[in-house]
């Protein structure tokens, strides 16, 4: 059993469900529980959740994880959260939600919005509260607050409405001030009063209320640290805390995250700058939606054997899925999928009757590096350099991915020792701020353990080079037809 005030608690809220941990100052994880909700989309372009589901998952999780662990209440020295991002709903004064939560997936613009394009740039959270605003407008008129995810868990944890600057953003925010923007917020008609207070990620902001400490089996009076972002908090998670060091994520899609010391911005707008959880810190950030999903795609749709068979045998479908594309050289003799799906954009090039089922599935797979390795070209035509990826998410579960990643870009892959490196983030950032660790540096070097190192294949970088620039064309043509209809 852990003991003496050593152990970490974090609520990681993703976009599809809360995992509920606990850490010890290894990064090791002690007690883990998951559990899904439900995201409501009647119609094209919605997607809402619902507040109160989170938090009644929330409390259940944390208890199975502290049961679990056999971990002490008393032993949790600090809890913190890392969420999704963009997403936001309003409240009253009670603290109660006035609407469901407009998730980041939501495509609804309303036409304010869309008139304030330029201005409001990629603060999603603000299209979404000026939908609130021309369609609900009783409600915005209601609101006491708009909160993010982050600040409704502090609000319900700590009874605190707080944010940290990596979600702040996607509000009326300065991402070089690193404050409210009153300037923005008057010229989109939302006023400041109506968004939380923001801090800097790693600062203690509350204790744990009784009724939270009922609710969730954790201590009354424990110490309740800001944590931030998913995206962020993975590059702490992975230990890309270093200049050179870029944080690559293949899950649902595909994000590259690579640290700055100051604001840098992208004439091409490919990349965004976000702020960072690290202090006056900032990161580069490219993504490319559905890169994951299109391999799940796959198994759903064209892998019903595999499903069968890995649920007869108990493995991982992906496990079956990857051992077919193993067996098809590099380059899968010239295939190619452009993974546009999220656009309607999605494609595959050069099929011919050589081609088989397992072409495609590796081609899925290496369409996510060549994603990858354009990213960091961008990141690297704007004087970033990169050295080395650290990976996460769903798709390093997979050696061969890892090996095609490693392949096409040219780079050093490094793969941490847990997957939910988001979490490990947040766990980082909630030991610094109660003083376990002297920083967050210093609080990764110890809790973050790579357990792998892939080299590129020098013969296999070559087949890529190659088919890069051919990508790449096609890529880039297509995505052109996407913004020229927006």
């Amino acid at each position: 059993m852990e003991r003496s005030g050593n152990v970490i608690a974090v609520f990681d809220v993703g976009t599809t469900g809360i995992r509920a941990l606990l850490f010890n100052l290894e990064g090791s994880i002690l007690g883990c529980s998951y559990e899904e909700y439900s995201t409501i989309s009647e119609f094209p372009g919605q997607s809402e959740q619902v507040p109160e589901e989170w938090w009644e998952i929330a409390c259940r999780t944390m208890q199975l994880a502290l049961k679990s662990a056999r971990v002490s209440p008393s032993d949790v020295a600090a809890v913190s959260v890392c969420t999704q991002r963009a997403t936001v709903f309003p409240i009253d004064k009670n603290g109660k939600p006035l609407y469901r939560a407009i998730t980041w997936m939501d495509t609804r613009i309303s036409p304010s919005a869309r008139k304030l394009k330029e201005k409001i740039g990629q603060r999603e959270s603000l299209n979404k509260v000026l939908w609130i605003k021309d369609n609900l407008h009783s409600i915005f008129e209601q609101t006491f607050k708009f909160l993010f995810v982050d600040s409704y868990f502090y609000f319900k944890i700590a009874g605190v409405f707080a944010s940290d600057f990596s979600n702040a953003f996607y509000g009326p925010f300065d991402v070089e001030r690193l404050s409210w923007d009153e300037k923005l917020a008057d010229e989109v008609e939302v006023p400041l009063d109506k968004w939380v207070d923001v801090y800097p990620s790693g600062k203690v902001i509350g204790e744990v209320t009784e009724e939270a400490a009922r609710e969730t089996g954790l201590r009354t009076g424990t110490p309740v640290v800001v944590g931030g972002g998913d995206q962020q908090c993975s590059c702490v998670g992975v230990g890309a805390t270093k200049h050179g060091i870029a944080k690559v994520t293949t899950g649902t899609g595909t994000f590259v995250n690579a640290l700055i010391d100051k604001p840098i911005y992208d004439p091409l707008g490919i990349l965004f700058t976000l702020p960072h959880v690290l202090e006056r810190k900032w990161v580069l950030e490219g993504v490319i939606p559905g890169t994951g999903s299109i391999l799940k795609w796959f198994r759903d749709n064209f892998g019903h054997l595999e499903k069968k068979v890995a649920s007869d045998i108990g493995v991982d479908a992906y496990n079956i899925l990857e051992d077919e594309a193993e067996t098809i050289s590099p380059g899968s003799d010239g295939l190619l999928v452009i993974p546009l799906f999220n656009f309607g954009k999605g494609s595959i090039h050069n099929l011919s009757f050589a081609h088989s089922r397992r072409h495609l599935i590796r081609a899925i797979m290496e369409c996510n590096g060549f994603g990858i390795r354009g990213i960091l070209e961008v990141i690297s035509g704007m004087g970033v350099a990169i050295n080395e990826l650290r990976a996460d998410g769903g798709g390093v579960r997979s050696k061969l991915w890892r090996q095609i990643q490693a392949d096409i870009t040219g780079k050093r892959i490094a793969v941490p020792h847990i997957e939910e490196a988001g979490a490990l983030g947040a766990a980082i950032l909630a030991s610094t701020g109660v003083k376990l660790f002297p920083s967050v540096e210093d609080a990764a070097e110890a809790m973050v353990k790579i357990v792998e190192v892939r080299e590129p294949k020098e013969e296999n970088k070559r087949i890529y080079d190659e088919m890069y620039p051919v990508f790449m064309k096609i890529l880039l043509s297509s995505y052109s037809e996407v913004l020229g209809r927006t």
